[in-house]
């Protein structure tokens, strides 16, 4: 046991990444008109692929002259938002209420994604999902109940996160206890929560913000921004990420970080003395990530979270260029623009406001997803901003909400009708993702059946269907 005083996890930091995420004074979204026209161009190179299906009844025999109506029915490429009002609402008893329900409906209209909540614990003044605040007593009914609803809707659930030394998300009865204990408790949380949700949490934020943070030893000693030697670091990561792969090797494992992408000009000086900027975290990460690379453990992606305020759309591409020369994949894990500056600027009404941030956010998805190094893309407090909530169920779903749901819906969705040639073939041009192939008459009426569109797979795709013998339309 250790005998250093418990810090107070109230009065201990842990949110100083707010001050990095600093809204613009104004925003000029027809200056990024030629990069956006080619980021649009590119998304068609590297979210679409040719396909050609071919038709044929049990015998092998084409279906030649078909009328067929083929509909996208969810993308290869997940976009989601965190659900923290909705795990609330399940917290506190509301979970069948009319403003729950609303809530559900209108965020599986939008995503094909989810983050779910699983903290050890959190600031007492944040309303959050906290798993195991009382020694003892882990409580994950509320994590499962998001998770399991998001896989009743059919989205794909993310957990968030599942290690994360930092002292306001660490139990203020793990501070009692040695650093190898400490360890040794941190294993059996992440262990546990990887293995009763294997099979059904497919992503998860592994590590959560380890170029910042102290190790789980040295919490008392934390001064922030705190510059672990990238040793230590690699071998806590490294750790945490074997736990997990052992309990669920089907998984992706994610070190989901922050501060990565821009400075604001604020000097950052870390605890080792060192000036701290952006690109100094981006060159500790790659070092980072090629050290747990030689100890077999490398995560399978890398998490941006986007909080540092509005971005250059170049250099938000140069970023992702950078992370991409690792050989990992990004998710943007929790991104959101902040319009404090904006709203304080006394230059802009609230509809304005709202239209910059629609314009921005539609510009930040859009770069992303035509990067083909960003394999995900997820919003952090989408539906707090993108929809004006009342009283109860009364909501009003503002511009930002119809803007991101026609790029997600609409635009980046394949929708066709064709006809089949003499040899039982359609082809078209898809985004990756599940698919429906629906006959539009024969035997079994507007009947359908399913297909993956994937990028990289050659050949025809052959789909068997039933004909009936004896004359009459196949």
């Amino acid at each position: 046991m250790a005998s250093e005083p418990t810090p107070d996890p109230a009065a201990a930091g842990g949110e100083e990444w707010r001050d990095l995420d600093l809204g613009p004074q104004s925003y000029r979204p027809e200056s990024y008109d030629d990069f956006l026209r080619t980021a649009r161009n590119r998304i068609q190179d590297v979210r679409t692929s040719e396909c050609e299906l071919r038709l044929v009844d049990r015998r092998g025999r084409p279906l030649a002259g078909e009328p067929v109506r083929i509909e996208q029915l969810g993308h290869a490429f997940p976009f989601g938002d965190q659900v923290w009002p909705l795990d609330a609402m399940h917290r506190h008893g509301e979970w069948e209420t009319d403003r729950a329900r609303a809530w559900r409906r209108r965020f599986a209209e939008v995503f094909n994604a989810s983050t779910n909540l699983c903290y050890w614990t959190e600031r007492p003044r944040n309303d959050a999902s906290k798993t195991e605040e009382a020694q003892g007593e882990p409580r994950l009914e509320n994590f499962a109940a998001t998770v399991e609803w998001s896989l009743a809707t059919g989205l794909t659930p993310k957990g968030h996160p599942l290690f994360w030394s930092i002292p306001k998300c660490v139990p203020d009865w793990v501070h009692r206890y040695d650093p190898a204990t400490r360890m040794r408790f941190a294993e059996v949380r992440v262990r546990n929560l990887v293995a009763r949700f294997r099979g059904r949490v497919r992503i998860w934020d592994a590590v959560n913000e380890p170029l910042w943070e102290a190790t789980l030893g040295n919490l008392e000693r934390r001064q922030w921004p705190h510059l672990e030697p990238i040793e230590s670091i690699a071998a806590m990561v490294a750790d945490v990420l074997r736990w997990c792969r052992e309990e669920d090797p089907d998984a992706l494992y994610l070190i989901n970080d922050y501060g990565m992408e821009q400075d604001q000009g604020r000097h950052l000086q870390g605890n080792d003395g060192s000036t701290v900027t952006a690109a100094s975290q981006r060159r500790r990460f790659a070092a980072l990530i090629r050290r747990l690379g030689e100890l077999g453990q490398a995560p399978d992606a890398i998490g941006l979270q986007s909080h540092t305020g509005w971005m250059d759309h170049p250099r938000q591409w140069a970023v992702y260029d950078e992370f991409s020369s690792t050989g990992l994949p990004v998710h943007v894990t929790e991104f959101w623009a902040q319009t404090r500056e904006l709203e304080q600027s006394g230059r802009y009404s609230e509809e304005a406001v709202n239209d910059l941030v629609t314009e921005y956010a539609a510009n930040y998805l859009t770069t992303a997803f035509a990067h083909p190094g960003v394999e995900g893309f997820f919003f952090w407090g989408f539906m707090e901003k993108a929809i004006r909530w009342g009283e109860r169920s009364g909501h009003e779903p503002r511009r930002l909400f119809h803007r991101i749901r026609s790029l997600l819906r609409e635009e980046w969705r394949t929708r066709l009708e064709s006809r089949t040639d003499d040899q039982g073939v359609v082809r078209f041009r898809g985004f990756h993702g599940r698919y429906a192939v629906r006959r539009l008459r024969g035997p079994l009426g507007i009947a359908g059946r399913t297909f993956d569109l994937a990028k990289g797979r050659e050949g025809a795709l052959t789909i068997e269907w039933p004909r009936v013998e004896g004359g009459g339309a196949p």
